[in-house]
């Protein structure tokens, strides 16, 4: 059995790297960057790792329904929706 650092230099000699093409966005679908690509600014412009989404327990909301959501406390220093309907 071959090992594989012996295969893995029989594919890097079959293949050669392509050269770097500008297309439009719809055209580069399915493609990769050929170099990273940078955020101008920052986004979002604020820490908000607080507000990446919301976690309840099951039981907080099993009740719940689109007429009669129920109205939970927020446990965060901004502003969040306090009202959790499994309907909207």
């Amino acid at each position: 059995m071959d090992p594989v650092e012996t295969h893995l230099a029989r594919v890097l000699a079959a293949i050669r790297p392509v050269e770097p093409v500008r297309l439009g966005l719809e055209a580069a679908e399915g493609t990769v960057l050929a170099a990273d690509a940078g955020a101008v600014t920052p986004l979002p412009s604020f820490d908000n790792s607080s507000m990446d989404g919301y976690a309840v327990h099951t039981a907080d909301i099993a009740a719940a329904t689109a007429e009669a959501p129920v109205i939970l406390p927020a446990r965060c220093s901004r502003p969040v929706p306090t009202r959790w309907s499994r309907w909207s």
